[in-house]
């Protein structure tokens, strides 16, 4: 993945949330490719790591960040970290999201539903 410095997003700053793996972190890499410096953030420290290290490997700019898109302290960090290393934040990609075994609603604990409620829609808005 090469990047481009005449890019859509040459110059700019993107932040992705949920960027250790899946549709989070092809947005990321498709960020850098498009010539943005990326803050990747995630729960899972190692795995956002690798994320960001593919970034840098292919000639882009990122910060990994880890972050708990449910702690308000998290997400401000998180966006901090950015700024400070970036100078500024152009984009948010609020990718993190959970999924919870398919099952009737009736089935689905309390627990369960306070966790999806907590990283799907309420994590978007922190």
């Amino acid at each position: 993945m090469a990047t481009e410095e005449g890019g859509s997003y040459s110059g700019k700053v993107a932040f992705v949330t949920g960027a250790a793996g899946g549709i989070g972190r092809a947005a990321a890499l498709a960020f850098a490719r498009e010539g943005a410096s990326v803050a990747v953030s995630d729960v899972s420290d190692q795995n956002v790591r690798e994320t960001a290290r593919i970034i840098e490997e292919s000639g882009g700019r990122a910060l990994a960040v880890g972050c708990d898109v449910t702690r308000t302290e998290d997400v401000k960090a998180a966006l901090g970290k950015t700024v400070d290393a970036f100078g500024r934040l152009d984009v948010a990609f609020n990718n993190a999201g959970v999924e919870n075994e398919v099952k009737p609603m009736a089935e689905v604990t309390e627990e369960e539903r306070d966790r999806i409620l907590a990283v799907n829609p309420r994590g978007v808005f922190l």
